[in-house]
């Protein structure tokens, strides 16, 4: 490998997980985010650094507009499936990833990310970049190839569309109010709790009568009481254990078979006095398969063995 060659690894490495993060961020999904990353570094590969004044700004510009044009194909395939679409969780490593620092330094919730799903790519692309990444109007404009008062209109314009998207979630048009994290944990316990011990009656003493259950499978309803009424006896009666877990960098719950593959991953996007008014539940094969593939059963087996095959350390 030539010096160059070695300089361009480095330079990539240096911004893969801020690239991740932010296609990450765009696509609601960690493999579709991995694709593009991928096609980032391809491109990157094959460029003339030597033309290219800042890598880092560069290599964003070209995964935000691989990421467009990704979601502009994403949201035909989505819209047609028969089940619905949610976007794909992330959980939190114990010794967290270059990834997943740069994801926590960019947070966004995954009820934030649920709202996204109702902009366009542009106006996805310009969120991100300016309220998760802090990039100016003048960064924005050179990324997505907009003019700086045209970004500006674009975030405006997405907030306002988000801001009414949060404010329809609640009878009478009023906004859900701000949850403190402790007693989102509380609630997210009590949950787990409940589904652990298959206790029914406190599984539905936890939802409130105009409760919503988003799911991306299409055994799961969305609607009112009925709906999760349905989705706790269907709960209640398949699940093995349930064990908490970090998701966007907030507490949720993971669903596991008796092998210990994660079969479903819930989501408290709204409380609202100390009862569950919107529940996100993803339990679709192809959503969980990039979180099996690191942290289910499996996985978890292979990392055993490869400690077993490890040299013993001398203390």
């Amino acid at each position: 490998m030539t010096q160059d060659e070695i300089d361009k690894v480095a330079t990539f490495a240096a911004s893969r997980g801020k690239l991740m993060s932010l296609a990450y961020r765009m696509l609601g999904s960690r493999a579709e985010a991995e694709d593009v990353v991928q096609d980032a570094w391809l491109k990157w590969h094959l460029a003339d650094a030597s033309t290219v004044l800042t890598p880092a700004a560069w290599l964003t510009t070209l995964t935000v507009r691989l990421a467009i044009d990704r979601l502009r194909h994403l949201r035909m395939e989505r819209q047609s499936r028969a089940a619905g679409w949610l976007p794909e969780p992330w959980l939190d490593g114990i010794a967290p990833s270059a990834e997943e620092e740069a994801l926590r330094a960019s947070a966004m919730s995954y009820g934030l990310l649920l709202l996204l799903e109702r902009l366009t790519p542009d106006e996805r692309a310009a969120f991100v970049l300016h309220e998760a990444f802090d990039c100016d109007y003048a960064d924005i404009a050179q990324t997505i190839g907009k003019s700086v008062a045209n970004c500006r209109q674009i975030v405006h314009r997405a907030k306002t569309r988000l801001q009414r998207a949060g404010d329809g979630r609640r009878a009478g048009g009023k906004p859900e109010p701000t949850v403190d994290p402790s007693a989102h944990a509380r609630v997210v316990e009590r949950l787990r709790a409940a589904i652990e011990a298959q206790d029914r009656a406190q599984l539905l003493c936890l939802f409130a009568e105009d409760a919503v259950v988003l799911g991306d499978a299409e055994e799961v309803d969305a609607g009112a009481a009925i709906a999760s009424a349905r989705w706790v006896d269907q709960v209640s009666s398949s699940v093995h254990t349930a064990e908490a877990v970090t998701i966007n960098g907030r507490a949720g719950v993971a669903l596991l078979s008796p092998e210990g593959e994660i079969t479903g991953l819930l989501d408290v996007v709204g409380v609202r006095d100390g009862r569950i008014v919107r529940l996100g539940v993803v339990s679709s094969a192809g959503s969980l398969r990039a979180v099996n593939a690191a942290w289910g059963a499996r996985a978890v087996m292979r990392l055993l063995r490869r400690i077993g095959r490890a040299e013993p350390v001398m203390c």
